[in-house]
C-alpha cells in the first residue's frame, strides 16, 4: 500500500467553496477507484485556511490510475482558483 498526505492552503474566505469541491471529489474517487482505499480530507485544527487529503492505495498501479482519471483532470482545473500555496505533497508506503 502506498499512503499521501497532501496539504492544501487555501485563500481567506472560500473555505465553503474548497470544501465542497472535495467533497464530490472525494465521493467521485471513492465511487470510481476500488484501489483507493482510502480518501478522506481534514480540516487543520490549528489554521483556518489548511486542508489535508489522506489517501491510501492499494498499490503503485492504482496510484498511478488516479492521477490519470477524468475527475482528477476537472479538479486539477478548477482548484487553482482557491489555493494559497502550491500543495505539499508527502508521500510513503504504508507501514501496516
Amino acid at each position: 500500500m502506498i499512503g499521501i498526505c497532501a496539504q492544501f492552503t487555501i485563500q481567506p474566505g472560500k473555505n465553503a467553496e474548497f470544501e465542497a469541491l472535495l467533497t464530490e471529489f472525494v465521493t467521485t474517487v471513492k465511487a470510481k477507484e476500488p484501489g483507493a482505499t482510502v480518501y478522506q480530507l481534514c480540516k487543520s485544527a490549528k489554521a483556518e485556511n489548511d486542508y489535508f487529503m489522506l489517501e491510501l492505495y492499494a498499490d503503485q498501479a492504482a496510484l498511478d490510475a488516479h492521477g490519470k482519471t477524468e475527475h482528477m483532470a476537472e479538479l486539477v482545473s478548477k482548484i487553482g482558483g482557491f489555493l494559497a500555496a502550491p500543495p505539499k505533497l508527502t508521500q510513503g508506503p504504508a507501514v501496516f
